[in-house]
C-alpha cells in the first residue's frame, strides 16, 4: 500500500499544534502507511498559498484551511485519498477542482 503524506501547515500556535496532534491520532486510528508533517516556516507556508492556518494537506492538496479537524474527520479524508477520490470533497476553496 502506498505512503500516505499528510503536512500540517501552522505558525506554532495551540490550534496548530492541536491539527497536528490530531493528524497523527488519525494516521494511528487508520493503520495504514502514513507520514505526518508539521511545517512552521512562513515562506514555505505562503508558498503552499495557505491564507489562514491551520492548514491540512493531503498527498499535496490541501483539504483544510483555517479550522482544527477532529481525528475522525482526517481520518475519513486519508480514506478517500486511498480510495482515488479528491479527499477535500469539494469542499476546499478551489470548489473541488484540486
Amino acid at each position: 500500500m502506498e505512503e500516505k503524506k499528510i503536512v500540517v501547515y501552522g505558525m506554532g500556535c495551540k490550534k496548530c499544534e492541536q491539527l497536528h496532534a490530531n493528524a497523527l491520532e488519525a494516521a494511528h486510528q487508520i493503520g495504514v502507511p502514513t507520514r505526518v508533517e508539521y511545517i512552521t516556516d512562513v515562506a514555505i507556508v505562503a508558498s503552499a498559498g495557505i491564507m489562514s492556518t491551520p492548514a491540512l494537506a493531503i498527498d499535496g492538496k490541501v483539504v483544510s484551511s483555517g479550522s482544527v479537524l477532529a481525528p475522525e474527520a482526517i481520518a475519513e479524508l486519508i480514506e478517500k485519498a486511498l480510495d482515488g477520490g479528491n479527499p477535500s470533497g469539494g469542499a476546499c476553496s478551489c470548489g473541488g477542482r484540486c
